[in-house]
């Protein structure tokens, strides 16, 4: 593989990838003091709400709340004005064939619209689902509490149907009803002339043992199926806290994972296909794009109520639990904790997120009590940044790594760096050596004269990030053997053998790099300061060589490693540490 190549993959890493946005932060609706029931008719705030736990929107911007703690469902409208569409600020079970207006729910979990605008509320208390039509309550689905094993009525009409713990409903546009019967792990699927049938789950619960993957839904082992929301195309997505899943039906009746390790109770998804959730155990907001990348774009993950009008991710959240999202990308939140509606609205000339452009890893835990969310960077770290607005419409790249590109400049912690390409969504940029020692930089791009609200990020003294042969931070290492050849599984590597890969973030050198400028192609080579080791499949490997990769920019690391004897062949998963700080790992292949 020649030095082009190898230098392409290197730096064009993230060119493929979408891009990220900043949204500011208000409060729609709520007081965020204690909760209560109250202002209905009046500013919506200076309402009290109890422990709201989702939120939808109509087809022209009012905003339907699951107020759950008062066992109602509120509307906030577009005049900034509040009112309550069903309940009365406490359980029980009436009104059915009446007015809406003071109807009893009892700890309703989740809403849905129709493309009618009639609202189906998942009255969990009650067993049922209730449909308000018309300014009328009655029940749609639901008859009495079902029991564990028992028939409940599917292939029958849905009013004769009994569920166990409905917890979640959504509507498709061709009207068909979904509910998520949390109590015997299914899914059920409510037709238009209202039969009731099996749509995802057996009855059976599992207990961290998923299977039916790819298969059909109705064979698919279920944890707890919690709730619903459905896209354009007619996909059907399921939030299942007791798998930690997010699944996605297809109209061929197919089920698959479209992320594990899914922190949330509740998705929105966007007209581009864009996946939105809260993420309530470390209170924040973040979006999926396309490829699976997340994007964090709310919250500092310390439990808290503060941040208005500054960047979403400067601000405190407490426990949200739902999200909305409207045709502009607005992002609303249903705050439990607070008992407050947040909007997050996205800046249009912004940074989104910042990644190691080796590992495109923008997001990770917040540090606990720290209030921050982002991945740090370090010292001469080739970083990628997500947003919109940030360069031209076509991405341009260079050689020279000067501070200016395009009509673009990046600025981090008040040093101009060197830039490597730039686009309107993405543009990468090498870290100055002159952060050293900082802990935390603030970021800014500059786009024909026109600065971005900046990003603060943290600054720690290394950061690592091994590149991988598809720029997607995970999957085959970019490694070559010592003849210059990929590895890979048509190239495998002997264990005792040596492999060449490629890393940024190793932090301050000695000597130190210069900003922009090819490392030396003779010795003496920059060193790292921290030191430098790997492992394969947990075992130690011989690190021969660790520093400036000679002829590419400063930044840019080679590793020069023997493989472990007793790795077994096949593909084999490598780890870098430096300063004890781990890599995500990547694999190599093996013989």
């Amino acid at each position: 593989m020649n030095k082009f190549s190898i230098a392409c993959g290197l730096l064009i890493a993230t060119g493929s990838l979408l891009f990220g946005q900043q949204y500011s932060i208000s409060t729609l609706a709520g007081v965020g003091a204690s909760p209560g029931w109250s202002g209905d008719l009046g500013p919506a705030l200076s309402a009290q709400f109890n422990t709201p736990t989702r939120v939808i929107l109509d087809g022209n911007g009012n905003v339907y709340v699951n107020d759950s703690g008062n066992s109602s469902i509120r509307e906030i409208f577009t005049n900034g004005s509040v009112n309550s569409v069903t309940g009365n600020g406490s359980p029980g079970f009436s009104g059915d064939g009446g007015s809406a207006v003071g109807a009893q729910l009892s700890a309703p979990h989740d809403i849905a619209l129709d493309q009618a605008n009639n609202l189906y509320i998942a009255d969990t208390g009650n067993s049922r689902i209730r449909i308000i039509s018309g300014g009328k309550i009655r029940t749609f689905a639901g008859s009495t509490r079902g029991t564990l094993g028992a028939d409940l009525g599917d292939n029958g009409q849905a009013t004769a149907a009994k569920f166990l713990i409905p917890t979640g409903v959504a509507v498709d546009k061709n009207g068909n009803v979904y509910i998520a019967d949390i109590g015997n792990a299914t899914v059920r699927k409510v037709s238009p002339s209202g039969v009731i049938t099996a749509f995802a789950g057996t009855g059976f619960l599992s207990f961290g043992a998923y299977q039916g993957e790819g298969g059909p839904a109705t064979q698919a082992l279920l944890g707890k199926p919690y709730s619903l929301t459905t896209d354009s195309a007619g996909n059907v997505y399921i939030v299942d806290i007791g798998l930690s899943r997010l699944f996605r039906v297809g109209s061929d009746g197919i089920i698959h994972t479209v992320q594990s390790n899914f922190p949330a109770q509740n998705c929105a998804l966007d007209a581009a296909g864009n996946i939105y959730f809260a993420a309530y155990s470390n209170n924040t907001v973040q979006k999926i794009i396309a490829g699976g990348t997340r994007l964090w774009i709310g919250g500092d993950g310390v439990s808290g109520y503060t941040g208005d009008g500054g960047p979403g991710t400067s601000a405190s959240m407490a426990e949200p639990y739902g999200v909305a999202v409207d045709g502009s990308g607005n992002v609303f939140v249903a705050e439990g904790a607070n008992a407050v509606i947040r909007k997050l609205k996205p800046v249009p000339f912004s940074i989104g997120a910042i990644s190691n452009s080796a590992t495109i890893q923008p997001f990770a835990v917040p540090p606990t009590g720290t209030g921050d969310a982002t991945v740090a960077i370090s010292p001469g770290e080739i970083i990628t940044l997500f947003g919109t607005g940030l360069g031209p419409a076509t991405l341009v790249s260079t050689t020279n790594f000067s501070t200016q590109l395009s009509g673009t400049s990046v600025n981090i912690g008040g040093i101009d760096a060197p830039i490597v390409y730039t686009s309107s969504t993405l543009v990468s940029a090498i870290v100055p050596y002159g952060v050293n020692g900082m802990t935390s930089a603030k970021v800014v791009v500059t786009y024909q004269g026109q600065q971005s609200a900046p990003s603060t990020v943290q600054v720690a003294a290394t950061a690592p990030g091994l590149f991988t042969l598809d720029s997607s931070g995970t999957g085959q290492a970019l490694a070559v053997d010592l003849s210059g050849k990929l590895n890979g599984p048509s190239n495998p590597i002997a264990t005792g053998g040596f492999l060449i890969l490629y890393a940024t973030g190793e932090g301050q050198t000695t000597p130190s790099g210069t900003d922009g400028k090819a490392a030396p192609k003779t010795a003496p080579f920059p060193m790292p300061v921290k030191t430098v080791s790997a492992t394969v499949n947990g075992v130690p490997a011989v690190v021969s060589y660790a520093g400036g990769a000679p002829g590419f920019v400063a930044g840019v690391m080679q590793i020069n490693l023997q493989i472990p004897t007793g790795i077994a062949a096949g593909t084999a998963q490598l780890k870098l540490f430096i300063d004890n700080r781990i890599s995500p790992p990547v694999n190599i292949t093996v013989k």
